[in-house]
């Protein structure tokens, strides 16, 4: 079994890639503007604010969509190319995926780094068996 999270996953998000895919569905430039500007709107720390390059407003309501809308690449990667490794369960940043063997495990792990390559993402670091 593969037990992994995405390191600040909603902190990381790469908007140009998240629009590309958001622009797959949805063709209405003025809900893409809306998307857009929603991600660029910023963040408050400390009285001040900074621009958002990167990422996705954690607690935003439209935040769980559109990291589904990111790792949805994973889901069909796996579905496509690697699903004989096992099962893959993700729920936002975290993911399971149950394997057969611990080679199948070790190859699935390898597998998706590979794609969180793709998406600019990274791993935690593997968590030790209890």
């Amino acid at each position: 079994m593969v037990d992994a999270d995405i390191q600040s996953y909603f902190d990381t998000i790469d908007h140009e890639m998240l629009m590309s895919l958001v622009k797959r569905r949805i063709s209405d430039r003025r809900v893409l503007k809306l998307i857009r500007q929603w991600l660029k709107a910023g963040v408050m720390e400390n009285g001040g604010w900074s621009a958002s390059e990167v990422g996705s407003p954690q607690g935003g309501v439209i935040s769980p969509l559109l990291a589904n809308v990111y790792l949805h690449v994973l889901d069909m990667y796996w579905a496509e190319r690697y699903a004989s490794l096992g099962k893959i369960v993700r729920y936002a940043d975290d993911l399971v995926i149950i394997c057969r063997t611990q080679r199948e495990a070790q190859e699935a792990l390898q597998k998706v780094e590979q794609i969180m390559n793709k998406l600019k993402l990274t791993l935690h670091p593997p968590k030790p068996a209890l």
